[in-house]
């Protein structure tokens, strides 16, 4: 098992290389890119083609000088804060604003708490409504029934999809250096979080958590996984993708070092059929406790809970090796 660390090590430089290189495969394209054979003809309105951008439901998006934007995403929140006035944001989303984390950062605008609370956002008079990967796509036609414009940022699972967002909102706003500079920050802050660490140093860790009776992990393609490489740890569960059910056999076939999971759950875990046998389970510090609306923030809270898993594994670095993601040198 020796390799284990080093393989999960390069496994994790070569996602944050995905990552960047999913910014420019994944950046909003214009009707011409999207259109089969785009490339070779010319569109018939010049001026229409390279004033809009596509969404990720594959909706034109027209480039404009948006003042009045509504978000019910609590990604888009996140990079709003980095890199838009705040004057051009009338309303963020509730779960945002609640966050017991960093939910302080949203006070003093209204907040909508669900995407299908029509009149609520009408009532705000948008010019621009975020929105991210919505599985019910009523309310969102609905808006654009009304004649709203709604941005769609796609799915939330971590790096993979937040670099290219922060590139593509960076691009609806009218400012892409400052998506730029904000995911390059971002990549660069959790690759440091970690540096110092050796790879044999690294101890075999999983995300879990405990509903009922039911065991839930986060493995390779979502934020869990990121945070945990990001902290100094060996993924553990490489051989799930997403957000894997696991059965009580499967996390004691892992039986990883350490569990990171949120705070609160370290008793029901270990309490949970069979589970008081692991490595992690008997150990004092095993199982690391964090707030669940900061772990399981798939948005630039990553880069925090990831220096939260890493303090609790491997001590606190002797000094912080990069400015904090939101300060600019």
């Amino acid at each position: 098992m020796r390799g284990v660390p080093a393989l999960n090590g390069i496994a994790f430089a070569f996602a944050f290389a995905a990552s960047t290189v999913a910014v420019l495969l994944c950046q909003p394209r214009s009707p011409k890119d999207a259109s089969a054979g785009g490339a070779t003809s010319a569109p018939s309105s010049a001026s229409t083609t390279l004033a809009e951008l596509v969404d990720r439901s594959g909706v034109p998006i027209p480039r404009h000088d948006y003042r009045h934007i509504v978000s019910v995403s609590p990604a888009a929140d996140e990079v709003l804060l980095e890199i838009c006035e705040p004057d051009r944001v009338a309303a963020f989303a509730g779960t945002s604003a609640r966050g017991t984390a960093r939910g302080f950062r949203y006070a003093g605008k209204p907040t909508i708490e669900r995407l299908d609370d029509i009149e609520r956002i009408l009532s705000l008079y948008p010019d621009l409504v975020l929105v991210n990967g919505i599985g019910d796509p009523r309310p969102v036609a609905r808006l654009r029934e009304a004649g709203l414009v709604v941005f769609d940022l796609g799915e939330m699972r971590g790096l993979s999809t937040l670099i290219p967002q922060i590139h593509e909102l960076a691009d609806v706003l009218g400012h892409p250096e400052r998506g730029e500079w904000f995911a390059t920050a971002l990549v660069e802050r959790m690759n440091a979080i970690a540096a110092d660490v050796p790879a044999s140093k690294r101890p075999r860790g999983i995300h879990l958590s405990v509903y009922g009776d039911s065991l839930f992990g986060g493995a390779i393609g979502t934020s869990y996984h990121d945070v945990l490489v990001a902290a100094g740890l060996v993924d553990g569960a490489l051989a799930y993708r997403g957000w894997p059910q696991y059965t009580a056999e499967q996390v004691l076939t892992m039986d990883p070092d350490i569990i990171v999971t949120n705070t609160g759950m370290r008793g029901r875990l270990c309490a949970h059929s069979g589970l008081a046998m692991l490595r992690a389970c008997a150990a004092s510090s095993g199982v690391v406790e964090v707030d669940s609306d900061l772990l399981g923030d798939p948005g630039p809270a990553m880069v925090d809970a990831a220096q939260r898993v890493r303090n609790a594994v491997h001590g606190a670095p002797a000094a912080p090796p990069y400015q904090a993601v939101g300060s600019r040198p």
